[in-house]
């Protein structure tokens, strides 16, 4: 009966262990490495990519929004500065409008009495109407005093009206205008280049000079 020698059982002990070992960090290797792979794979992909539409100004949609409200076409061009001056154009004029539109009204009466009614001509106007002024002083004016204050604001109330149709086509000119001019290009793709140039001319043996013009459109 032989025995193995004591290098010879170390010898098979130390192979025995490098074996065991390999298998062993291979099969510890094998399975963490394909969970993490997969663990970034899916939150890789289940990240949101959140993309930014830049704001785009069409001028028709400027145009036709300022005709149905006046200043939505401002608004719409982000041009908020303007609402205030287009809201105070039209209140004003309103206010104008309405003060002119009461006197004329109450002015009106007074002339419907000291004027001849057609209809009736039984009636007999008389000479003056005692008039109350917004002063508070009662004034007594004949017919043709009547007829120049009732005349005088209707035409000013009329104005007031064409003041405000005015103002409505201007503010959509002006919505048109401004959108098309946020919509213009004026990036550096459009530029012009002023170089100034030398060249060697051989049969006057000198230099000379010019200058060279170069434009940049974009594509």
């Amino acid at each position: 009966m032989s025995y193995a020698t004591i290098p010879e059982l170390s010898r098979a002990i130390i192979c025995f262990s490098l074996i065991f070992l390999c298998s062993w960090a291979t099969r510890a290797n094998d399975i963490p490495i394909d969970t993490v792979v997969k663990v970034n794979t899916l939150k890789a992909d289940s990240i949101p990519i959140k993309k930014t539409i830049p704001y785009k100004i069409i001028p028709r949609q400027a145009t036709l929004k300022s005709l149905m409200i006046p200043g939505w076409g401002q608004y719409y061009n982000r041009q908020y500065w303007k609402l205030p001056l287009v809201a105070g154009a039209f209140i004003t004029l309103g206010i104008i409008a309405n003060y002119n539109n009461v006197r004329y009204e109450k002015y009106r009466a007074y002339y419907y009495i000291a004027s001849p009614h057609p209809d009736d001509p039984t009636y007999v106007p008389p000479a003056t109407v005692a008039v109350p002024y917004e002063d508070g002083l009662v004034r007594d004016l004949d017919v043709n005093q009547l007829k120049r204050l009732n005349d005088g604001y209707r035409r000013n109330r009329d104005y007031t009206y064409i003041g405000m149709v005015l103002a409505w086509a201007f503010n959509v000119v002006d919505a048109n205008v401004s959108a098309h001019l946020k919509t213009f290009d004026v990036s550096d793709d459009i530029t012009l280049k002023i170089k100034p140039t030398f060249e060697y001319q051989s049969f006057s043996n000198g230099l000379v000079s010019g200058v060279s013009l170069s434009f940049n459109f974009k594509k």
